[in-house]
């Protein structure tokens, strides 16, 4: 009997595990896991972001970035900033939200911790990373990037964009966050066994439905940081040109 019950100990959904966990570790697991997949997937970003911006199709979008030589470059221009904003941001999400979360009231539905934490580390991560965002986005569409750090940091367009930008984070990390914990929680137990498998679905539909709640705000974002201008003006023009669809392109 005590075997059982320490082999369904172990087996055990791992939230509950990770209540208890270091934050620091989760914050370097998550920041390494995030570089990695940064670099690998940075080409696909840079077409989706320069598609966001011009609100042109897939194929017209692939052919103006690859039409010579110089198209491997082009896909990976803005790689530097990504690499160190993802490596905080991914560990934040992992560590920060980790230790936020060990703060709030245990009698706090799980949910509601989850919710909470993930949002409370959006907003702090978004703030201070934001500038390196920018830096990104402006190098994937081929502007300035360097000079708007040199030789004075311009912190009015480092910071454009910022209102989506905290919209879609703080949002998105509790969207994402309660229902990747959630999801695990409730895996079945042939799931359990395999935690790769279900770390991987897990993640996968999570990120889904983040993304398709919150895409809106990032294609907001990303033509803020890349031309500048107003919120609601940006908006407005962006759902005259092509309604909902639009923001989703």
């Amino acid at each position: 009997k005590i075997h059982a019950n320490a082999h369904r100990d172990a087996m055990s959904p791992s939230p509950s595990r990770r209540q208890s966990a270091d934050p620091r570790v989760d914050f370097l697991a998550g920041a390494a896991a995030g570089c990695t997949v940064r670099a690998t997937l940075f080409p696909v970003d840079t077409i989706k972001t320069n598609m966001q911006r011009s609100g042109a199709s897939l194929s017209a979008t692939v052919q103006q970035l690859l039409p010579h030589r110089s198209a491997v470059p082009a896909l990976y221009r803005g790689l530097a900033p990504a690499l160190a904003e993802v490596g905080v941001n991914r560990g934040a999400l992992m560590g920060v939200s980790t230790g936020l979360k060990q703060l709030l009231p245990p009698d706090l539905p799980e949910l509601a911790r989850d919710a909470a934490a993930g949002f409370a580390a959006g907003v702090l991560k978004t703030t201070t990373l934001h500038p390196l965002d920018t830096l990104t986005c402006r190098g994937q569409v081929g502007g300035a990037q360097w000079a708007l750090l040199w030789p004075r940091p311009q912190l009015a367009p480092l910071y454009s964009g910022l209102g989506p930008a905290l919209l879609r984070s703080a949002g998105g990390m509790a969207i994402w966050l309660s229902t990747r914990n959630g999801l695990e929680r409730s895996a079945p137990e042939s799931l359990q066994r395999s935690p790769w498998a279900r770390d991987w679905l897990v993640g996968m539909a999570s990120t889904a439905l983040t993304d398709a709640c919150t895409f809106p705000l990032d294609t907001l974002k990303k033509n803020l940081q890349a031309d500048g201008g107003s919120f609601p003006a940006l908006a407005r023009r962006l759902l005259l040109r092509g309604g909902w669809p639009r923001l989703y392109s």
